[in-house]
């Protein structure tokens, strides 16, 4: 919140979601006031905010009934590529998630905002842990998203399948799923939960005491998308997030870029 301040911006979090309100473009235009007003980085990279945006498209990589790869003939890939890019080139700190120097960014101002999925708030907190600037606004652009989260599987050959599901079941159930998110901050997946007055209730001492309960709840209610992740969706994205970082580190142009992810998506399928 110091770096919005100095930037001019709104510090209150309910104004800041009023601010960042709308689509994309609409968070790119606040990253250009803030550039301009600072001189320094909006967001962390393009590979991580680019995630947000792939992840409202429902079939962005495969074909949901046949399962054949349409990643580089699908119009809405190309142009989150160019719109994160496009923005990257003034306002990233092309600082790759998970990195060294990204961790080290969380605590030493090198960028003012980034994407946070509920499982991400303990990541943010445990890598920045003198910070007292860190807030969540209650805003998304398009709305809401849904990054993923963890799987729990059962192996048909276990030597005691039956109560392994028993307990999948008692793990992911809407009690224990509010008690993990008081704990560890992971979200729960059961709509249920999502009426829990505990969940709703809870807030964040570490971002500004911000009511993270009722927030992600409104954030999970604002998804609209369920996106199709097929047999090759990671391998696409992977490639994807490569030719992101290619551009972001130097190492070749956005054309260029693009052109190698064209050939190592073809490749793949």
């Amino acid at each position: 919140s110091d770096l919005f301040a100095a930037a001019g911006l709104p510090t209150d979090r309910e104004e800041v979601a009023k601010l960042l309100e709308g689509d994309w473009a609409k968070y790119f235009e606040v990253g250009a006031q803030y550039t301009k007003a600072t001189g320094a980085a909006f967001f962390d990279s393009a590979g991580g905010t680019y995630q947000g945006m792939i992840n409202q498209v429902e079939a962005a990589y495969e074909d949901p009934d046949s399962g054949d790869i349409i990643a580089t003939e699908n119009p809405e890939v190309e142009d989150l590529y160019n719109q994160v890019l496009d923005a990257s080139a003034t306002q990233s700190a092309h600082l790759g998630q998970w990195s060294d120097d990204w961790f080290a960014g969380l605590s030493n101002g090198a960028f003012a905002t980034m994407l946070c999925p509920g499982w991400m708030l303990g990541v943010i907190s445990g890598n920045a842990e003198d910070v007292t600037g860190w807030d969540i606004a209650n805003t998304f652009p398009n709305g809401g998203g849904n990054w993923g989260g963890s799987y729990l599987t059962v192996p048909a050959n276990g030597a005691n399948v039956e109560e392994a599901q028993k307990l999948a079941d008692w793990l992911t159930a809407p009690e224990q799923q509010v008690k993990a998110f008081e704990n560890a901050g992971t979200f729960p997946s059961q709509n249920e939960a999502l009426t829990s007055d505990t969940l709703l209730g809870s807030t964040n001492e570490y971002f500004n005491n911000a009511p993270v309960g009722q927030i992600l709840t409104d954030r999970a209610n604002a998804v609209t998308v369920a996106p199709f992740k097929g047999q090759f969706y990671f391998q696409v994205n992977d490639a994807m997030q490569q030719a992101l970082t290619r551009v972001e580190d130097g190492t070749q142009d956005k054309k260029a870029s693009w052109d190698q992810w064209v050939s190592e998506v073809e490749a793949i399928g």
